[in-house]
């Protein structure tokens, strides 16, 4: 019913954007929100501007922020990201480069992240199944779910909660 809703609004499920599936864990260390950049290749020949994003089966986690960085930005740390701490320093000039998400417009190839902040709502493990980006190319809407699962661990329960920990 949801894909024949979609269709019928003109949104197609297969564009030139294309999203990965894997999964990652990370720990906010002061309970605050937590830096996760997922890779937005542009398979297609023209450009794509991003109309929406927004988060896939949250359990505990809430969006922050959204934005569009050039080239690639790391996973982890603090929302948003340090850029004057020694592992943060490289990616300072990408970070001022950043747009917000909505209206961003990411040209063809693979040099572009979205980078999002997630902000967990409880102590223990929170997370997401991935992002859910739509986005127009060409005079088409279409929709795309980047299935990189997330989960971020606050406090002393991470070790039995959560993938990342090596605990």
């Amino acid at each position: 019913m949801a894909v024949a809703a979609l269709c019928a609004a003109g949104v197609v499920e297969d564009g030139p954007l294309a999203g990965l599936t894997t999964e990652v864990g990370q720990r906010s260390r002061d309970g605050g929100p937590v830096t996760i950049s997922y890779v937005l290749p542009n398979d297609g020949s023209r450009a794509v501007t991003i109309t929406h994003v927004g988060l896939l089966n949250s359990d505990g986690l809430t969006l922050e922020a959204a934005h569009v960085v050039p080239g690639r930005f790391p996973i982890g740390g603090p929302y948003p990201p340090e850029t004057n701490d020694e592992h943060w320093a490289d990616y300072a000039l990408t970070w001022r480069q950043r747009v917000d998400a909505v209206g961003a417009v990411v040209p063809p190839g693979g040099g572009h992240d979205l980078v999002v902040g997630l902000r967990p709502g409880r102590p223990g493990a929170s997370t997401i199944d991935g992002v859910e980006i739509t986005y127009t190319e060409g005079g088409r809407i279409y929709r795309l779910e980047s299935r990189m699962k997330v989960t971020i661990c606050i406090g002393s329960r991470c070790s039995s909660d959560w993938p990342g920990d090596a605990r």
